[in-house]
């Protein structure tokens, strides 16, 4: 952005030396008559109505179409996304300059996975954990996250009194999770009034009912659901979010079901996205056709394991994308997808994968 101001300014400049040459001149050479001296004025005049006059210029500035006011946005750097291959569960990490983002956090079998991958990309901070809803396949690897990796802020539903009412079934994964964020807090309000501590952990709404808005790097990060404060399902608990850098969108929904996906095209949220992550690995209990067309989205990234015991992605489903035309990218099939973006375009590592159903591959299909 500097250096285009700087541009600007040079311009300007070089305009306005222009003028005030060409007006000393004519007033300083011998016979410059009165019209002479009007015609420099009107040279003049034209020459600040274009200063002032925007110009098509080319920059790295990108129209933000989303914008009611759409002023161009200037972007620094690409922003990563890695559909990281953590088998029959969700985990997806979002790098944009200097600032990471993951959005689930695999089971708790593949939790050291998980943590591994992440540091062999040379992370050892995650500024905000985003875990979508109360099952090991999002929520799972939690507590080995927090227990190895340092976080800013983790987001999450309000689900401590569902999990609690368990009892003794209360699963495993949740016990780590809730261990590694109280000791997290221990550590952070150490000498802190108690009045004044607070928690690494976050709800999605605030106390005014807002829901949560925030940047990783120049990334926008916004969450649509849950719209409730109880379900009778967990997967409708799941944190919906729209994650925009420049014009491209990605729309992350956890297990969310059909009914929550109607529920956000009522709200009248602005849905059109370029990448959405399947609902719920696939399953016929999300992706309904109306939130797809609602969306429009350009390809779909699925997170699933081969030959999972759920068959997903489901036939009617894969059949859904190919019918819309639809290209998928499956974890299944290629492992960890990258999907790399200015903010204008956008690139995979990896081709599209096939309209073959979880079951069909069971059968050897």
């Amino acid at each position: 952005m500097v250096a285009i101001e700087t541009v600007k300014k040079m311009k300007v400049f070089r305009r306005l030396s222009f003028l005030s040459i060409l007006l000393v001149m004519c007033l300083l050479l011998t016979g410059c008559t009165d019209q002479q001296v009007e015609d420099a004025i009107d040279i003049g005049v034209d020459i600040l109505f274009e200063i002032l006059t925007p110009e098509d210029e080319t920059t790295s500035e990108i129209e933000d179409t989303n914008s009611p006011n759409s002023e161009p946005v200037i972007l620094d750097g690409t922003m990563e996304v890695h559909f990281i291959d953590v088998g029959q569960a969700d985990s997806t990490l979002i790098i944009q300059g200097d600032e990471v983002m993951l959005f689930d956090a695999a089971t708790k079998k593949r939790g050291d996975d998980l943590v591994a991958y992440i540091q062999d990309l040379g992370i050892d901070y995650i500024d905000v954990v985003v875990l979508s809803h109360p099952h090991d396949d999002h929520m799972g690897g939690a507590g080995e996250l927090l227990s190895n990796i340092k976080v800013g802020k983790v987001y999450g539903p309000d689900i401590f009194e569902l999990m609690d009412s368990l009892g003794d079934d209360t699963p495993g994964w949740y016990e780590d999770m809730v261990n590694a964020v109280d000791a997290i807090d221990a550590e952070q309000n150490k000498g802190v009034p108690e009045n004044q501590q607070t928690s690494i952990w976050h709800f999605p709404r605030n106390s005014n009912g807002e829901f949560a808005k925030f940047n990783i790097g120049e990334a926008i990060v916004e969450f649509y659901a849950p719209l409730e404060d109880e379900y009778s399902d967990k997967n409708d608990y799941s944190i919906c979010a729209k994650v925009s850098f420049g014009t491209v969108d990605i729309m992350f929904t956890g297990d969310a079901t059909s009914s929550v996906e109607k529920d956000l095209i009522e709200e009248g949220y602005n849905l059109d996205v370029e990448i959405f992550q399947a609902g719920h690995h696939g399953s016929d209990t999300s992706n309904s056709k109306e939130f797809l067309e609602a969306m429009s989205p350009k390809c779909i990234v699925i997170s699933c394991g081969m030959k999972n015991q759920y068959d997903h992605p489901v036939e009617s489903v894969i059949e859904l994308y190919k019918e819309m035309n639809i290209p998928v990218y499956r974890t299944d099939e290629s492992g960890n997808i990258v999907m790399t973006t200015d903010g204008a375009t956008y690139s995979f590592n990896v081709d599209p994968g096939t309209y073959t159903s979880g079951a069909d591959y069971k059968k050897g299909n």
